[in-house]
């Protein structure tokens, strides 16, 4: 019996699940509630069902949002089949070839390459500075709307920034050390978190160190059915991190974060992949569990609505702590909305295969956002932060998304 058959026998198709799952909500078809998704991997495991093409779409409609975790009652990983079932997909060669190139390609011959995508992203800077990227976009809204929208939502790659410094001494006293994990396109793209994290570990005492030769997470391979890029990639970053002898491996990107803290899962009998995960904190956490500096300096009277990143919420079980962030800095109203906990429908790449689905999750967050009339949005995810300006933008809201850490890192710097 394999580990992953395992897994499905745990679900007791109780039906709790099916109010959390973004997807029911959107179209109630049991196939697509988590419990139809393990129903349906069960009955392929045991033979009575064929993984065809068609399942297989089924199988990758499913946002991997989590969500039904925290309310299931049995404690199924749904996540974790999901993701081992999309390996077999890609291992039965179920989806179409053109497709299973295409993420090869991007996922596994760029993303895990970080010399190759930093090419990439020199090329991309030059598309947008040279104003072809706004010639392409009056080109695809007259000639392919359905790739105007998904080119949309490629983030803008700005200047390019000076690198981290490998080592970053405590402002004052030292109380540890920890090393940051950079990410692959938020090290481009997201650079300001990452420079705003530095600054703020080191302002409460932190010595922190950037190990230069870490990689991917992996989080995307694993969720598009690369499990072995996915573990190649984890036990490089493992090595790496393991030779920068730190006591916090700090993260500000969720997805990245449950990555990381799940290698020890996806390296069984590694004893160093689960000393990694155990090191492995969000930023949020490490900072309300060790205690840090409140602001003295007030913002700009502003009011933050606070959204959760799905895989911070419900994978790395960080739930406050954000929100105590937030609300030390002074002149910062913390206003709450209805749709905090629930996914925005990015989902990593989500927002580009199922583009449709995904519009539809962000609009009822969307709507309850606009209620509450927010200044600025604050989430701990570039994707939750791309997928959430996206919303702004559809919705003409005025209001900005920030991660939490770049808030506080303005405060102290005020």
């Amino acid at each position: 019996m394999t580990a992953l058959y395992e897994k499905t026998l745990a679900c007791v198709h109780c039906g709790l699940c099916l109010p959390a799952c973004p997807a029911y909500r959107v179209d109630p078809r049991e196939s697509l509630a988590p419990r139809g998704q393990v129903y349906n991997i069960r009955a392929v495991l045991e033979g009575r069902l064929e993984l065809t093409p068609a399942l297989a779409s089924e199988i990758y409609e499913c946002l991997a949002c989590r969500g039904c975790e925290s309310v299931c009652p049995s404690g199924v990983p749904v996540g974790s089949i999901v993701e081992e079932a999309r390996g077999l997909i890609t291992e039965k060669k179920s989806e179409g070839k053109g497709l299973r190139l295409l993420k090869r390609f991007l996922l596994s011959g760029v993303l895990a390459h970080p010399r190759r995508l930093s090419m990439l992203m020199a090329l991309l800077r030059v598309y947008e500075r040279s104003g072809l990227r706004s010639l392409v976009r009056f080109l695809l809204a007259r000639l392919s709307p359905a790739l105007a929208e998904r080119e949309r939502l490629m983030p803008s790659v700005g200047r390019k920034r000076a690198p981290l410094p490998a080592l970053a001494p405590p402002s004052g006293e030292k109380r540890s050390r920890a090393a940051l994990f950079a990410g692959c396109i938020a090290s481009h793209c997201f650079a300001d978190v990452n420079e705003a994290t530095v600054r703020v570990l080191q302002r409460n005492g932190f010595e922190v160190v950037v190990p230069k030769d870490q990689v991917c997470c992996g989080a995307l391979h694993q969720h598009n059915g690369l499990p072995e890029t996915g573990r190649r990639l984890a036990r490089r970053n493992v090595q790496v991190f393991e030779r920068a002898e730190v006591d916090h491996v700090v993260v500000n990107a969720a997805g990245c974060g449950a990555a990381l803290s799940e290698y020890g899962e996806n390296l069984p009998g590694d004893a160093r992949a689960h000393a990694f995960s155990s090191r492995v904190v969000d930023i949020s956490a490490l900072l309300v569990r060790e205690g840090f500096e409140p602001p003295t300096s007030a913002l700009a009277p502003i009011r933050v609505a606070y959204d959760a990143p799905c895989h911070l919420f419900h994978a790395q079980k960080v739930k406050n702590e954000p929100r105590e962030i937030l609300r030390s800095i002074p002149g910062i109203e913390l206003v709450e909305h209805h749709e905090s906990e629930r996914c925005c429908g990015s989902a990593g790449i989500y927002n580009v295969t199922h583009y449709a689905m995904s519009m539809e999750v962000l609009e009822g967050k969307m709507r309850e956002i606009a209620k509450v009339r927010p200044d600025v949005i604050a989430t701990g995810n570039p994707g939750c932060h791309i997928q959430l300006s996206e919303g702004v933008r559809r919705f003409g809201l005025r209001a900005q998304v920030v991660h939490p850490v770049v808030l506080l890192d303005r405060a102290y710097r005020a």
